[in-house]
């Protein structure tokens, strides 16, 4: 493995000492590191041979259960303040870049599928658990109520503390701190990229965030809202199969607006769906919707209002699979239980006092405004004002699928279009780029190319000054669908085909205006 100094002197927070670079344990020698308010408890040399299998966490549950690795590494493991876990992995051919990886969900795991990614192109990565430890499911809650420095930590603090300790593990390593620092993230990662730009300006040169959860109270009451619908009214529940029905009555509707027939909703936006048009006829008991669940689906989806007219999160739109809400967000009897709804105990646990209301009686026009103003400072990731990242040279990519049925591109377009408010278009263009994803789910997935590089396009953008264009996003044959690669195109512009050759290759399309 090949051997590195490791420089020390100069950095705040540090104990002097000495390691030479002809040192066979240089890796093993960072336990004697003493960051500012950190306790490194592993500094281990890794050389896969053939390769290096990752600790299990949930994340890696969820890339299947095994993350390997073939790239010899330095792996460090600490702990900031008193319960912020972190872990840095320094690769032998490092490429002079440092990436910081997202969660997912209310997730207290190291992200290891997303370190493994960023190691094998040659980044260092660091990863942290956001300061509390999750590990039945990505919505696990309880380790939430009467915590309030955890909430603070997971909403925007621990991710700040780990680009700061992790460029200074970084620095000591390697002799010198990385050129450009970058951050990648989806769901709660992209919530965790955009807190970043907004709070901590300074901390990465570049950011992708995809679907971001940057609206968590909003997303989470309107699942309250949904709930209370589907209580009141039974009759207009949506079970799986008329959401089906929907969902490919939709794409069939819109497929052909940008002139192909292709099975996919390249301007979902513009898909003006009425779900009326599967009214059940006389006689007809399936493969339709009866009245109540025309009225519900013309809730569900798309923009949506309060009754006194408040703007509430908006849905998915036509098209997406329908979903109702975040999961988590009913109170168990009798009422005196500890709170299951996340967003009751963040809030009872920053305000310190019980929430007047609960799931089944939460009234948003009565209600929201005054939560949001009490925790939505914490909470919510909505600040328009990225003048000083922006001042700093920072870039950053946005993405959202098309067909998210659960964190909807309406809210992300909202927020590039407060920020455009708030600084100008010309001057946003300058340094921020949205990519909606026809076809694509939550974060992945969906009936459309949803493969991409977008680190490679934000690496040219902050190093070089190169604005991207089109991405080019694939998707796999799968069964008897052929492979098919499309460009994504930054925001409004939209794929269209130039007329001839093959409808599932990238290079047959262009980005155009609507």
């Amino acid at each position: 493995m090949k051997k590195y100094g490791l420089a020390i002197l100069g950095l705040v927070g540090f104990a002097a000492i000495t390691v030479h670079a002809e040192d066979e344990s240089t890796c093993e020698r960072l336990m004697q590191l003493h960051p500012k308010d950190t306790r490194i408890t592993l500094a281990q040399s890794i050389v896969p041979a053939p390769t290096w299998e990752a600790p299990t966490s949930l994340f890696s549950a969820l890339a299947g259960g095994h993350v390997l690795v073939s790239v010899p590494l330095c792996r460090v493991t600490a702990v900031i303040e008193h319960e912020i876990g972190i872990e840095v992995w320094l690769p032998q051919n490092w490429n002079g870049r440092f990436e910081g990886v997202g969660n997912g969900g209310l997730t207290g795991a190291i992200n290891y599928p997303s370190m493994a990614t960023a190691l094998s192109a040659g980044f260092a990565t660091a990863s942290t658990d956001t300061g509390h430890i999750t590990d039945k499911d990505v919505f696990q809650s309880d380790w939430i109520a009467g915590h309030r420095q955890r909430v603070i930590d997971f909403t925007y603090r621990a991710h700040h503390l780990l680009a700061e300790r992790a460029k200074d593990i970084i620095t000591a390593f390697y002799s010198r701190p990385p050129k450009h620092n970058y951050f990648s993230g989806c769901s709660s990662g992209g919530w965790e990229g955009l807190t970043e730009a907004q709070r901590y300006p300074t901390d990465y040169d570049g950011i992708i965030a995809g679907a971001p959860a940057i609206n968590y109270v909003g997303a989470t009451t309107r699942g309250m809202v949904l709930q209370q619908w589907a209580a009141k009214n039974p009759q207009g529940n949506l079970d799986g199969a008329v959401s089906r029905i929907m969902e490919q009555a939709a794409v069939a509707r819109c497929d052909a607006q940008d002139g192909l027939e292709d099975g996919l909703v390249s301007d979902p936006l513009s898909c003006h769906f009425d779900p009326a048009e599967l009214a059940c006829k006389a006689g007809q008991t399936s493969g339709c919707l009866n009245p109540d669940q025309i009225e519900r689906a013309r809730r569900t989806f798309g923009p949506l209002r309060s009754p006194g007219g408040l703007k509430l999160y908006p849905g998915p739109t036509w098209g997406s699979p329908a979903f109702f809400g975040l999961p988590g967000t009913r109170r168990p009897a009798p009422a005196s239980a500890p709170p299951e709804n996340p967003l009751i105990a963040m809030a009872e646990a920053l305000t310190g006092s019980k929430v007047s209301w609960t799931p089944e009686t939460f009234d948003p026009d009565r209600d929201l405004v005054p939560l949001s103003k009490a925790v939505g400072a914490d909470i919510n990731s909505m600040n328009p004002d990225l003048k000083a990242f922006q001042a700093r040279g920072g870039k950053l990519i946005l993405y959202h699928g098309g067909a998210d049925p659960g964190l909807s591109p309406y809210n992300t377009i909202d927020y590039l279009e407060s920020v455009e408010q708030r600084l100008g278009k010309s001057r946003v263009a300058s340094f921020v780029r949205l990519y909606l994803v026809p076809g694509m789910g939550h974060c992945g997935g969906g009936t459309g190319p949803n493969v991409f590089d977008s680190m490679t396009p934000l690496e040219h953008w902050t190093e070089h000054g190169d604005a991207p264009r089109e991405i080019v996003a694939s998707r796999p044959a799968t069964g008897s669908a052929a492979a098919r690669s499309r460009p994504l195109c930054p925001y409004p512009q939209l794929a269209h085909y130039r007329g001839a050759g093959s409808i599932d290759e990238a290079v047959n399309f262009e980005c155009k205006s609507p």
